[in-house]
């Protein structure tokens, strides 16, 4: 009696701590949960270049920094740029691209303005009282800066040890659920979505936009006087995102664009009309029908629900402020899938087993037993946290 006294006592003792470690890590990702978010979003984007780059490459932690370093800080300095020629487009066009800048920065709009249309001008007109203003407010300044590349290099850094020691995490949790459970389930076809979405979507987005980038300024080298596609790389932008629109994709851009192209070439000269006409089919052929079948099937393959995951993007960015776009799609899977793995048994009373056994049509499916994964339409996310 006596020794299962002090057992039980030794237990409480133990769930005690373990809840106040768990409790204190909990806290410090709630504190960070962006910049968790945005190391997740790196590590699966990352991942299947990774996964190549170790068929030839022995040290998980060189294939790891290639594939980060080599592919993703590229691709997201290529993202970055698309978003600064939009702003720096509207801040042309309707002096928004000031105002958004300054919402990030403690930056009067006015001063933006007057250093982006005259910077020498702008320069040569300071005294010593507004540098001495400068180097006082620097640090307003430097702030956020400082902050957002911090974030980024946490960030990275986060990707960097998921995608070097994943492995060994993958195969301690299937060690410990059983390869059989309904948990190991649940984590392998929660991982194979987040790999959908985070290297498939995305990169399906920025390539369309690039395409869109290409075609809108491209097609305005030829443009007839005065019929030019207005706003081209906002455009492009937008084209990008639509993509994440079910069916419609490009057309909820193109053809607004090509029926205002249309009815300025009646009015002002009808011999002109060839150029809205070449903007629609040019269009419909690189924006349209190419990311549909091409671009979106090599990327993303089979994925969720693309119209619930469309407004996950909306909603995840409009609550949980910048890093909702990334945060929106992970807290949706997760979602989905505990309602096909487990809520349905839950309900009833039963007993959860490894099946899926409701909505079928929402999200990736268990590989048949026997078959090999199927690594386009997966993205190689077969199983999950790096295994």
């Amino acid at each position: 009696m006596i020794e299962k006294t002090e057992f039980d006592r030794s237990r409480v003792l133990w769930w005690t701590l373990t809840a106040a470690l768990v409790g204190t890590l909990g806290l410090v990702v709630y504190s960070y949960i962006g910049t968790f978010v945005f190391g997740i979003f790196i590590y699966y984007a990352a991942r299947p270049v990774y996964r190549r780059l170790r068929r030839v490459v022995d040290r998980p932690g060189f294939a790891a920094a290639g594939a980060l370093f080599a592919f993703e800080i590229p691709f997201l300095a290529v993202t970055g740029y698309l978003l600064f020629l939009g702003i720096k487009e509207l801040e042309r066009s309707a002096g928004a691209g000031a105002e958004v800048v300054a919402w990030f920065l403690p930056i009067p709009a006015a001063e933006l303005e007057r250093a982006v249309a005259d910077p020498a001008t702008y320069v040569s007109s300071f005294d010593a009282a507004s540098i001495n203003e400068i180097v006082s407010t620097g640090g307003d300044v430097l702030g956020p800066v400082s902050t957002f590349f911090l974030h980024l290099a946490l960030g990275i850094a986060i990707a960097f040890y998921l995608l070097r020691d994943g492995e060994h995490i993958a195969t301690w949790l299937r060690e410990e659920v059983g390869e059989e459970s309904a948990l190991w389930l649940y984590a392998t076809l929660v991982d194979r979505d987040f790999q959908v979405v985070y290297f498939g979507n995305v990169r399906t987005v920025v390539v369309v936009a690039l395409l869109a980038l290409g075609v809108y300024n491209g097609l305005n080298v030829i443009a007839p006087p005065g019929l030019k596609i207005p706003i081209p790389n906002v455009l492009a932008l937008l084209t990008g995102a639509a993509t994440l629109v079910p069916i419609v994709v490009g057309k909820i851009v193109y053809v607004p664009v090509t029926v205002y192209l249309g009815l300025a070439a009646i009015e002002s000269d009808p011999a002109t009309i060839w150029f809205p006409v070449a903007v629609a089919v040019v269009a419909l052929l690189v924006l349209d029908l190419f990311p549909i079948m091409i671009v979106r099937p090599v990327f993303a393959g089979q994925s969720t629900h693309r119209g619930a995951m469309m407004f996950s993007y909306i909603f995840g960015g409009l609550l949980f402020s910048w890093y909702g776009v990334f945060f929106g799609p992970l807290l949706l899977i997760a979602a989905i899938h505990l309602v096909r793995v487990g809520l349905s048994e839950l309900a009833h009373g039963d007993r959860v087993t490894a099946m899926v056994t409701t909505a079928h049509g929402l999200g990736s499916m268990p590989q048949p037993d026997g078959d090999p994964p199927d690594e386009e339409a997966t993205g190689e996310a077969d199983a999950p946290v790096g295994e």
